[in-house]
């Protein structure tokens, strides 16, 4: 068993934290690895060194004996299954540090233990993760039976049929920028992982800006359901919500790269539309959508609406939305906006003004639908440009 320099760091913090002194942790080979006193790592420490070579219980290095890498106090042998791996050290007169002297033994050994653990399960995760990149974003179904093997050592069955969900969280990017809003988002990806794991034959995948998680086979309905539960879920417990895009494999599919593919389409429809939850059947012209570049989207929107503000932007969307929402009825749009079908008329009439293009032509509708398609896509770079 190793102990890495991340854990001794942490162990020798909790440790001093307790007993007051000044802690050194020593490596297998009796150099200082870890301390309260950052001068004196790297150095060689001989007490460590003779404990280990001579398999001593405990070594005291007497005042008379100190030098400028190996200071007066005990030290102790950290064994792990009956093999010493490292050596643990107190400064300190011997009366007084003798006393809780095996004491900081045992407790080291137990938290070297459970950091081993640590380590391990994190290892573990990473191994997983790098599968699951390579069979989810990989080549399709271009496995061969080792890979699936490997597959089996995790005990993930690479051969049954799954659907795909990608899940983005609601304002991600300004959460990403200060150290609460990545503690959250780490929160909420733990959440979402435990609540699709809770299932057996789920798979989860946490990428930088999203995550995929693979369910096994159900209906639309059913799958709408269990992301409408898990959306419902974050909101109440942490008053975030989430996008869910979902593909179009009713009875699931081994090929789950071209289910994560539609998958993640639906979620950037999520996007666009402003809706938390679209299946990959529903989408239209968001099937194009991640493919053109944000430069485009933004120079398109500023041709349509030339110089528009943000906020002047903003409400002819907000418009339009109504509108179309209303399947082009003024009297229903002009409800839904509270405002008179009469004022909503004008408003379009100074639209087309604005921009060239009448919304109630069914050859100009198009245009405006892009629009707003783009708009919630990078909505929030234009208010950013716009300040």
């Amino acid at each position: 068993m190793h102990i890495s320099v991340k854990s001794a760091n942490q162990i020798v913090k909790e440790i001093s934290n307790i007993v007051k002194q000044h802690v050194n942790m020593m490596d297998s080979k009796g150099y200082i690895i870890a301390s309260t006193d950052p001068s004196r790592v790297g150095n060689f420490h001989k007490g460590a060194k003779k404990i280990i070579d001579d398999n001593l219980n405990e070594f005291y290095v007497t005042p008379e004996t100190e030098t400028y890498s190996t200071r007066a106090g005990i030290n102790l042998p950290i064994t792990i299954n009956e093999k010493v791996i490292g050596v643990i050290g107190i400064t300190g007169e011997y009366d007084k540090v003798i006393n809780y002297g095996q004491i900081v033994k045992k407790m080291t050994e137990i938290l070297v233990r459970e950091s081993y653990f640590r380590e391990q399960e994190r290892l573990d995760k990473k191994i997983e993760s790098r599968f699951l990149e390579e069979w989810i974003l990989g080549q399709g179904l271009e496995f061969d039976q080792a890979f699936k093997d490997r597959g089996s050592a995790l005990k993930i069955d690479i051969t049954i049929p799954r659907r795909a969900m990608v899940m983005r969280i609601q304002g991600f990017q300004q959460l990403s920028i200060t150290s609460d809003g990545q503690k959250l988002i780490e929160k909420i990806e733990k959440s979402i992982r435990r609540y699709i794991l809770e299932e057996p034959g789920n798979v989860y995948l946490r990428l930088t800006t999203k995550q995929i998680c693979l369910v096994t086979p159900r209906s639309d309905s059913e799958i709408n359901t269990l992301a409408q539960k898990l959306i419902k879920y974050i909101k109440n417990s942490f008053n975030i919500n989430i996008y869910i895009g979902i593909d179009n494999y009713i009875l699931g599919t081994v090929d789950v790269k071209k289910a994560y593919l539609k998958a993640n389409k639906a979620s950037h429809a999520c996007i666009a539309r402003n809706d938390y939850i679209v299946l990959y059947k529903d989408i239209n012209m968001e099937i194009f959508m991640a493919e053109i570049p944000t430069t485009i989207k933004e120079e398109y929107l500023y041709k349509i609406f030339p110089d528009c503000s943000f906020e002047k932007m903003r409400s002819w969307i907000i418009i339009l939305e109504a509108y179309f929402y209303s399947e082009g009825s003024i009297s229903k749009a002009a409800e839904k906006l509270f405002m008179h079908k009469n004022t909503l008329q004008y408003k379009l009439i100074k639209l087309k003004e604005c921009t060239g293009y009448d919304v109630r032509l069914p050859s100009n509708s198009a245009v405006f639908y892009i629009a707003i398609l783009f708009f919630h896509d990078v909505r929030k770079n234009l208010a950013f440009l716009d300040n």
